[in-house]
């Protein structure tokens, strides 16, 4: 009994997790990123502004998947949510930039974002 019980628990998460499956209902707040004190017009400035933008989605989808609720059944799970959380957010600020060296970086092979590619 305690083997279905289980399972039932991880079927009922792995369904609550595939309805919150887009990144945007994942959000959980608002991160202000502040460039104003950058150069977005080098490398060293966009560089520098991507990893203020990672860390800002990191903590925008809940800091860590250990946070969401599904971990205890799932850890793998929570973890693709937090990651595809992260990357949605990710995507969006630079999307919403309008800085050509920041877009280009971003999307390079060296780009210092280290997970909105998953």
């Amino acid at each position: 009994m305690l083997k279905i019980v289980g399972t039932t628990l991880a079927a009922v998460a792995l369904m609550a997790a595939t309805a919150h499956a887009n990144p945007a209902n994942m959000i959980r707040k608002d991160v202000q990123v502040v460039y104003s004190d950058l150069d977005l017009s080098t490398d060293g400035g966009a560089r520098q502004l991507l990893g203020r933008i990672e860390l800002a989605a990191n903590e925008a989808c809940g800091g860590s998947p250990l946070f969401y609720s599904s971990y205890s059944v799932a850890p793998s799970l929570a973890a693709k949510e937090f990651n595809t959380c992260r990357a949605g957010a990710i995507t969006t600020a630079v999307k919403s930039l309008p800085f050509p060296t920041v877009q280009k970086l971003s999307t390079s092979a060296d780009s210092p974002l280290r997970f909105a590619k998953e």
